[in-house]
């Protein structure tokens, strides 16, 4: 059985993949990242790289702090500002990428806990047995415009608003990433995904993908298939879990 796995893809108009992910046991906790950098603007694909691989190296370099509910926040918030810092640095010294910026989601599951630090409108959800729940809140115009009432959930999908960020990593600031955490049951699947997947499947979608629930690989690909003939026109990333605690210990 495949506890967790991956798919990222440039799908079939984009030049290059600006999607950037990862997934790594660390002390016993599933760790999965994903970033979106912004399409059309500069460097997009180098700002998701770093945003990951630093926000991964500093759980790697604090494992003891994810299984510590008091601090995980913390560790995330950190990882989360040295992956800022590291985008603006970088820009600093490369000016054809200085201004570039990217969503950043992640997870930490240990045992039946699931704590998500969120920046952007790449999303968490949450499939119990044949239910599907969205665990992130996009910051987007449109979602605002959802959040104050203004637009419905079904206008927001086509609303201009929906392509423009009110919160990224990037900008020459201390972010605040919303946090979450949530209780998990055992067979629980969580599952990170960029627009490029979200915006072209349905509920549905989702629950066709988890007739394959043994197998994480072939969640990734039904979900990544229905994306492609459902139209999508970005990058494709969706990183899949199972909350199976005792198959993370040592």
């Amino acid at each position: 059985m495949s506890n967790y796995s991956a798919v990222c893809e440039k799908g079939p108009v984009r030049e290059k993949n600006e999607d950037s992910y990862e997934a790594k046991i660390l002390n016993g906790c599933l760790c999965m990242i994903v970033a979106d950098g912004l399409g059309g603007e500069v460097s997009g694909e180098i700002a998701s790289k770093i945003a990951v691989r630093t926000l991964m190296e500093e759980l790697e370099n604090n494992m003891d702090a994810l299984t510590d509910d008091d601090h995980i926040e913390e560790l995330l918030s950190a990882g989360f500002n040295k992956a800022n810092k590291e985008m603006i640095r970088y820009g600093a010294a490369h000016p054809e990428s200085k201004g570039m910026c990217t969503t950043l989601t992640a997870v930490v599951q240990n045992d039946k806990k699931l704590s998500i630090a969120h920046i952007g409108d790449t999303r968490a959800y949450l499939c119990h047995h044949r239910e599907i729940q969205k665990l992130t809140n996009d910051h987007n115009k449109a979602a605002e415009l959802v959040r104050a009432g203004l637009i419905t959930q079904n206008e927001a999908k086509v609303h201009p608003g929906r392509n423009v960020l009110v919160k990224v990593l990037g900008e020459n600031v201390y972010l605040k990433p919303d946090f979450y955490s949530y209780n998990l049951s055992y067979g629980d699947i969580i599952m990170l995904c960029s627009d490029g997947l979200y915006s072209f499947v349905d509920r549905e979608d989702f629950i066709a993908a988890l007739n394959y629930r043994k197998d994480m690989k072939l969640v990734c690909e039904c979900l990544a298939e229905k994306a492609l003939k459902g139209g999508s026109s970005d990058n494709i990333t969706i990183v899949a879990g199972v909350c199976m605690p005792n198959d993370y210990k040592e």
